[in-house]
């Protein structure tokens, strides 16, 4: 299994022009890799103007195929035509599900979701909120982090846990990073779980542990995609 991170920044105040864009597409015109979509969002905090996309592929090779078949198809030159001059920058890396289950409960380990399986939240996407967090090492600090994981127990901890959709690290692009992913409700559920993350003696501590590695930690919340076949994960508003 491969994930994708993708990230489009986009040129400033271009974000509903994007999503408006997607009509150009047609229902089915990005059927190759909407088959593979975890999901599509704006930021909302952090960096503006930004998009960020999660995809599972199989492979690279299916990643190659999926992707790069879509350039040659004549039914979908007014959607680029469209949507290429709101993108100032494009990023991508390539992600590995986490090697601890419970980290995985959806991609991984013997879990995969598609999105023909339907949603994975009871919650519609208005409203709703992503959280992402990403630790940056020095080199060697992924497998540290496994290991402190295991040794703080933090997979057993019901505030690290709750909501935990996600757990990737990075194998190409940005290296030395883990990228840990929290759904929310709304809004107020992702800053009570922020603030009780910040009380946590468990997590202060496994963060301690890890400081050798000049850790630094980032995080941000993102928006599910207004568009439904672009927010898989989400019961239908």
């Amino acid at each position: 299994m491969l994930i994708e991170h993708r990230v489009y920044t986009l040129a400033p105040g271009a974000e509903v022009s994007f999503w408006n864009a997607q009509s150009e597409r047609g229902e089915h015109g990005l059927r190759p890799i909407l088959e593979r979509l975890i999901g599509t969002y704006a930021t909302r905090s952090g960096a503006t103007d930004q998009i960020v996309s999660l995809y599972r592929y199989d492979s690279f090779e299916d990643w190659q195929t999926r992707l790069f078949g879509l350039y040659r198809q004549e039914v979908l030159q007014p959607y680029f035509r469209a949507v290429r001059p709101l993108i100032r920058r494009q990023e991508s890396r390539f992600l590995a599900p986490a090697p601890l289950p419970a980290l995985t409960p959806h991609w991984g380990n013997g879990q995969d979701r598609l999105p023909a399986q339907g949603p994975v939240f009871a919650s519609p996407r208005t409203g709703s909120v992503m959280g992402e967090l990403t630790l940056t090492f020095a080199a060697g600090g992924v497998p540290a982090c496994w290991e402190a994981i295991a040794r703080h127990a933090l997979t057993d901890d019901a505030v690290v846990m709750r909501g935990l959709c996600a757990g990737f690290y990075s194998i190409a692009g940005a290296l030395n990073q883990v990228l840990l992913y929290w759904h929310y409700p709304d809004l107020e559920a992702s800053f009570k779980h922020r603030q009780c993350l910040r009380e946590s003696a468990r997590w202060n501590d496994f963060l301690r542990e890890l400081a050798p590695f000049d850790i630094h930690a980032e995080s941000r919340l993102l928006a599910p995609a207004a568009v439904a076949d672009m927010s898989p994960l989400y019961a239908q508003d």
